[in-house]
């Protein structure tokens, strides 16, 4: 039986320090996944950047980038916390990406109203994901993207709330009888930790045809360079591995 003194040091370090030997663990199991992921993440930020530019000082227009910029970087967030061994959060996180990206949408298009009636307060974010699926032709979405979105809103949905997996991701699956305090890699939810780690690079695939369907619909046209497509990867691999954007 642990001591009060014995708990407090695993709980100080839990809090306090990464545990470099779990991330490793999911380095390892995901390198292929990871590469794949940074590259479309990569395409998102040169498009956004252009997208950015292009509004200029348009206010009203820069919340629309401020969407989609926070979309990149909470997806990539996400993926930080996932491959840092916190499920819960990571997955909790994956909710305000789709809403994000969702919100981008609703605002490109000036025939909905969502951005003058979300600027005045006056637009909830939480109906936003439904509102892009029911206007999804209107708003410029491919079949494949959109069906992309459904999936993350209905697999990463139960995270926002208490659920049976919220209690299992505490619970030691390859070793009965043990628990986990933060966080965790376990051999045992491989076939989960697949699952999660699928979504996430399938969403990214979403990202480029996301972003050049909210330029066009505000009237600017993306055309991409080849030679741009991994400008930021070792970057964005900075921040997805250790927390520093060199």
């Amino acid at each position: 039986m642990e001591n009060r003194a014995l708990i407090i040091e695993k709980i100080l370090k839990e809090v306090s320090q990464e545990d470099p030997e779990v991330r490793d663990r999911y380095l390892v199991e995901f390198k292929h996944e990871i590469d794949e992921f940074v590259g479309f993440m990569a395409d998102a930020f040169m498009r956004w950047r252009a997208l950015d530019s292009a509004i200029g000082p348009n206010k009203n227009l820069g919340h629309i980038s401020a969407f989609v910029y926070s979309a990149i970087t909470l997806h990539i967030l996400s993926l930080k916390l996932f491959l840092s061994g916190h499920l819960v959060a990571a997955g909790n996180l994956m909710r305000q990406v789709v809403e994000a990206m969702a919100m981008a949408l609703l605002c490109s298009s000036t025939s909905l109203g969502v951005l003058d009636k979300f600027i005045i307060g006056q637009y909830s974010t939480q109906k936003a994901i439904a509102q892009v699926i029911k206007h999804s032709k209107k708003l410029g979405l491919k079949k494949e993207a959109l069906e992309d979105i459904k999936r993350a809103q209905l697999f990463y949905h139960d995270y926002s709330h208490l659920s049976r997996f919220t209690l299992a991701s505490h619970m030691a699956f390859e070793s009965e009888g043990a628990l986990y305090v933060g966080c965790s890699f376990d051999e045992g939810k491989i076939d989960q930790y697949q699952k999660e780690m699928a979504g996430r690079v399938g969403l990214s695939r979403v990202f480029p045809n996301f972003i050049q369907a909210v330029s066009h619909n505000i009237g600017i046209e993306q055309t991409p360079r080849n030679k741009d497509r991994f400008c930021k990867k070792n970057q964005l691999q900075n921040v997805i591995f250790n927390g520093v954007d060199e």
